[in-house]
């Protein structure tokens, strides 16, 4: 939805007229006025060039005295005359008239086109349209032209209390802040733009776009096409802005997170911030859209600073990859690592992940650490080939990072670079990454599996509904949650877990490894019900790269 537009330049308001010759009697220049109330004035052509004389001068001149009364055109009283290019801004022209002298401010301005029309323009006509620009800029966006939060607020209230009003869409960009560094300010300026341009045509009809500041929308939903939900409309928004756009050569793509908030609450204000509420969760956990519930607000806030120390060091190098071996349940050998990140703090020593991953996996420095961790991993990888080691390495993959499209060419060219074959990556993803988009983790995942990448998933059996899916997914190992293993001897119920887990695993061709494994009694009996492969601190506990305890090195000439 916009409104009308408003004049941008003089020639816009200004009124064309034919110039009279200075001959011509003043008789019929005041029947002309007359004829025609609208008209400001006439336009004079005389011996030194055209005049503007207003209707103001000429009918106090024919009301004067008559032996002083002018005869002709060429007669008529007039002040000195402004005479602007159409093309003037409005704002320009209406700065020169008022800068006249007192007398002379409440005369129209001269106007002239580049293919020799000349035209009047009425000064409360320029008034009227540089207030109307004025007005239009404190409810308008100045970078995309699109309402701003002021218009769009005041708008979703009369909607609201119009019963016109479906609900309110929030928008964020991802990771704006990169194109920004990439593009600068300039650039960046120029990807809102055209985001803006093809965000207004997204919702179609009878629907209001705003930009609020920075990369945040707004969408007001008050009609819905056939067949469209919120959740759906928010998907096809996504889908037209995705671009790409080409912004100085170069072709940049959008994604977005949406939050969404039915319009189930006669409040804007609320319905504004629970929609950006459900889309700071869709930008947090990269679900792509999120509509609101009840409690969705109460959601855990992130330590912003030690967030901010964990992206400083990050960059400065303080994080370090430990290593926990995996090891054959029956043999004991040693087949393979776990890499798993440690935060080597300045001032509070050596951190375990549980201190600052939760605050990094609700913010975008995820996405950093876990390159961090994959290009960390596969060069140790690479350090223990070239050594006659042939160690598999397992890293964990946040939802975060599976659901960008360049996870897997990432992936594959760090391989590439270390020149380390790609059966020597795991990569282990957890259940909940596989419940919030089936579709599109499959997909980026048989992308890996296809060029040799195994694929694990994490803390199996704490998310029990992903069970329906598993025959989906390309997968190669399932890990039971050392929650069922630490208490398979406590519990039935957790042992017969285990035991289905396993059943579930050798009829789907998988290998099974169990976490947690604390003690001899209960790694003799996950080998004797037939996991394939045991972790946990009774084998190894997490070490540095130097301290994990390799087998011998097989001859150069065996590796592969």
């Amino acid at each position: 939805m916009t409104g009308p537009r408003l004049p941008r330049k003089l020639g816009e308001i200004g009124i064309p007229m034919n110039p009279l010759a200075a001959s011509t009697p003043v008789s019929e220049v005041v029947a002309m006025l007359d004829g025609d109330r609208h008209a400001p004035g006439v336009i004079v052509q005389t011996a030194t060039g055209h005049q503007l004389v207003s209707r103001a001068l000429v009918e106090k001149a024919a009301a004067g005295p008559a032996p002083d009364a002018p005869r002709t055109a060429a007669d008529l009283p007039r002040h000195d005359v402004l005479a602007l290019p159409a093309d003037t801004d409005i704002d320009m022209a209406a700065e020169a008239a008022l800068g006249r002298p007192a007398d002379e401010r409440e005369e129209p301005v001269l106007v002239t086109w580049p293919d020799g029309r000349y035209g009047i323009a009425p000064m409360m006509d320029l008034l009227a349209a540089m207030a109307g620009r004025y007005a239009r800029l404190s409810r308008t966006d100045q970078l995309t032209g699109l309402p701003n939060r002021a218009m769009i607020t005041a708008e979703g209230r009369r909607r609201l209390d119009a019963g016109n009003l479906l609900a309110v869409l929030h928008l964020g960009l991802d990771r704006f802040q990169d194109a920004n560094d990439v593009l600068g300010h300039h650039g960046a300026d120029a990807l809102l733009h055209r985001v803006g341009v093809a965000l207004n045509a997204a919702p179609g009809p009878g629907n209001l776009v705003a930009r609020l500041d920075g990369d945040q929308f707004l969408v007001l939903l008050s009609e819905l096409p056939p067949g469209h939900t919120p959740q759906s409309m928010g998907r096809h928004i996504a889908s037209r802005i995705r671009g790409p756009h080409t912004i100085d050569g170069l072709p940049i793509g959008v994604e977005v997170s949406i939050g969404i908030s039915p319009a189930d609450y006669h409040d804007i204000a609320v319905l504004q911030r629970r929609a950006a509420a459900a889309m700071r969760r869709a930008k947090r956990e990269r679900t792509g859209v999120v509509e609101w519930t009840p409690g969705l607000d109460s959601t855990q806030r992130v330590d912003l600073r030690q967030l901010t120390e964990l992206r400083s060091g990050l960059r400065n190098g303080h994080l370090r990859l430990f290593y926990q071996p995996l090891h054959e349940a029956t043999s004991r050998k040693m087949s393979g690592v776990e890499a798993l990140v440690r935060w080597q703090h300045p001032q509070r020593g050596l951190l375990p992940p549980g201190v600052f991953l939760p605050d990094a996996e609700r913010s975008d420095v995820i996405l950093e650490l876990t390159d961090w961790v994959l290009a960390e991993a596969l060069h140790q990888a690479a350090l223990w080939k070239r050594a006659g080691h042939h160690v598999p390495v397992s890293v964990n993959l946040p939802p975060a990072y599976l659901a960008q499209e360049r996870a897997v060419p990432t992936i594959l060219a760090l391989l590439q670079l270390e020149q380390v074959p790609a059966d020597l990556l795991t990569v282990e993803i957890t259940e909940t990454a596989v419940l919030t988009n089936p579709d599109e983790v499959a997909a980026q995942l048989s992308a890996l599996r296809l060029r040799g990448v195994r694929v694990a998933i994490d803390d199996f059996g704490t998310g029990y509904t992903s069970l329906g899916l598993l025959p989906r997914l390309p997968v190669d190992e399932l890990k039971i949650d050392r929650s069922f293993v630490v208490q398979m001897h406590d519990s039935p119920a957790h042992a017969t877990i285990i035991d289905s887990v396993i059943a579930i695993a050798r009829a789907l061709g998988m290998m099974v490894v169990a976490e947690g494994v604390e003690d001899e009694p209960t790694a003799a009996d996950l080998a004797r019900a037939g996991v394939d492969l045991l972790q946990g601190y009774h084998l190894n506990r997490p070490t540095p790269p130097e301290a994990v305890p390799l087998m011998p090195a097989r001859p150069l000439t065996a590796v592969v």
